[in-house]
């Protein structure tokens, strides 16, 4: 019988481990004798990503990590093809997303449609997805908490489709799988690797729309992963 644990739980867990750890190395142990059942079972861990979107979507159905799997109001997976060279990140979905089980609809999913086919790509070529997939009650942005939680998912995503590069939308995106302690100001608009993933960060929509100087350099961002992607770049 299989039994599920929190995040809280789960973190908890990982604590006591590393714990144990110590001690062990503290008096002394070198390592552990493994016979041929446990190099088996150790073995089956090197590749625990799911082969398959689908794969990832079953298991994200059954998620308990966070407080938003019971209180969320809205919450979208991801949407486009898995075999996309690239993908979109954006940090988390809006109300008006949750109905058509989509992420980025509305005026910022025109704006990113646009912005796609001005990459000379159709919408449903490219993944699009978010950091975190659930938004809290009332409307308001999720915290580092849920985004902590969520990055398991995400991660997952990146594993089933493998892009040849990924496109972050913001700077909660970003932090999210960059990690907080790079500013926004200084790697919008130049590649990070990741995992060795070309990885751009650039403006989110929402933020274009409120701030039309913003397209400028949006673009120059899309056109630096265009160059990228056709391997010129």
């Amino acid at each position: 019988m299989s039994m599920k644990i929190n995040a809280d739980e789960f973190d908890a867990l990982v604590g006591e481990v590393q714990k144990h750890l110590g001690f062990l190395q503290a008096v002394g142990c070198e390592g552990a004798h493994l016979n041929p059942e446990s190099l088996r079972i150790v073995r089956s861990w090197e590749n625990p990503f799911p082969a398959s979107l689908a794969q990832v979507f079953d298991e994200y159905l059954q998620c308990r990590r966070c407080r938003l799997a019971s209180e969320g109001e809205a919450s979208v997976f991801g949407a486009g093809s898995e075999n996309a060279a690239l993908m979109f990140v954006g940090f988390a979905p809006r109300r008006e997303d949750e109905g058509r089980r989509h992420p980025y609809t509305g005026k910022e999913g025109a704006l990113l449609t646009r912005i796609i086919e001005a990459m000379a790509m159709a919408r449903d070529t490219v993944y699009i997805c978010h950091a975190v997939k659930c938004l809290p009650p009332g409307g308001v942005p999720p915290g580092k908490r849920e985004a902590k939680a969520c990055r398991y998912y995400l991660l997952r995503q990146i594993q089933a489709i493998r892009p040849s590069v990924i496109c972050v939308l913001g700077e909660a995106a970003a932090g999210t799988l960059l990690g907080e302690s790079m500013p926004f100001a200084r790697i919008r608009g130049r590649f990070i690797d990741y995992e060795g993933i070309p990885v751009m960060p650039t403006y989110d929509p929402s933020h274009v729309l409120t701030d039309p100087s913003a397209r400028r350099p949006v673009w120059e961002d899309m056109q630096k992963i265009m160059k990228k992607l056709d391997g010129s770049g």
